[in-house]
């Protein structure tokens, strides 16, 4: 079991849980995809009494104590009423108090045991560990919670991987795509922002163009060339207001990123299978193999061939 790549993983929960819910409403946090489901908040609201209430608690007696045994409940049903705001502020602070904790621990405390009534005993690794993929089970629960919502995709879902193959084959048409909603419209379509402090469809195609170029492609390329390479996070919205992204003409940037685009897919295809399992470290996802960054490539299409297709239905009335 790789400890580093463990709390990377837990350490990265927080951010990606807040990207999946900062465009859900109040009314839609607050509604399951169906009856007998849970809805945004109460797949958060388990993350945090998993964290707070029982994950942080035990590592705490682990480390205190030898082997203690833990009851079949730690706590009664808490019953928090707090809103999604309140419990993604509530999940970050335990969890950044379990990386601080895992961080500080020296290979005789990672072995330490625990006596769980469920799975017997669980030294803190395997424990850590379990909790990781609980993270990404939750994860993946809301992307399907936000998808039968109706909401538009996001990066962060990108938690099950496809085959380099399927990544390619998905990612390839989207220069068409582009082209195909730009057709017919102006210079000044093309730049009018359809509501103030939405991108407009240049604005949009400039994103794309940077982070194809820029991101995507140099990352997969580190990835498959270097060992575990770390990256620094990419802000958006940072770089979208170093400078007004509307200037300049929209075809140019479209043929950047259609060659761009073009090296992304033929690097993909070029791969053996093993090396979809290449690791890079994101500052942002935490660890992401070769296959799973490639298929955040799809979602960022997805989210953002809808943005330009909103903007598109506004800008052409």
């Amino acid at each position: 079991m790789d400890k580093e790549l463990v709390i990377a993983n837990l350490a990265a929960a927080p951010g990606l849980l807040r990207l999946l819910a900062e465009d859900v409403s109040a009314e839609l946090a607050a509604k399951p995809p169906k009856s007998g489901e849970w809805s945004v908040t109460e797949v958060v609201r388990h993350l945090v009494e998993g964290d707070r209430d029982t994950f942080l608690p035990r590592l705490r007696r682990m480390l205190a104590e030898e082997r203690p045994v833990f009851p079949s409940r730690d706590r009664q049903a808490s019953g928090d009423r707090s809103d999604l705001g309140t419990l993604l502020g509530a999940f970050e602070s335990a969890r950044q108090e379990v990386v601080k904790i895992l961080n500080g621990l020296d290979p005789p405390q990672w072995a330490r045991e625990g006596v769980s009534p469920s799975r017997g005993a669980l030294s803190v690794e395997t424990y850590a560990a379990m909790m990781a993929g609980h993270d990404t089970e939750h994860l993946q629960q809301i992307h399907q919670v936000r998808s039968a919502l109706g909401l538009r995709p996001k990066r962060t879902e990108a938690r099950v991987a496809l085959p380099l193959a399927e990544v390619a084959a998905a990612i390839r048409p989207l220069p068409g795509k582009i082209e195909a909603l730009s057709r017919g419209l102006g210079a000044e379509q093309l730049r009018q922002r359809p509501r103030e402090g939405e991108w407009s469809m240049k604005e949009v195609m400039a994103h794309f163009l940077k982070v194809e170029r820029d991101v995507f492609l140099l990352r997969l390329k580190r990835i498959v060339n270097e060992d575990r390479p770390r990256f620094e996070s990419f802000d958006p919205d940072a770089w979208a207001a170093e400078r007004d992204h509307r200037q300049g003409d929209f075809m140019d940037d479209w043929r950047r990123f259609a060659e761009a685009r073009r090296e992304t897919v033929a690097l993909l295809t070029s791969q053996p299978l093993a090396a979809a399992d290449r690791i890079g470290l994101s500052g942002f996802f935490g660890p992401v193999t070769l296959a799973q960054y490639a298929t955040h490539i799809v979602d960022h299409d997805l989210e953002h061939l809808s943005q330009l297709e909103a903007c598109r239905a506004v800008v052409a009335r």
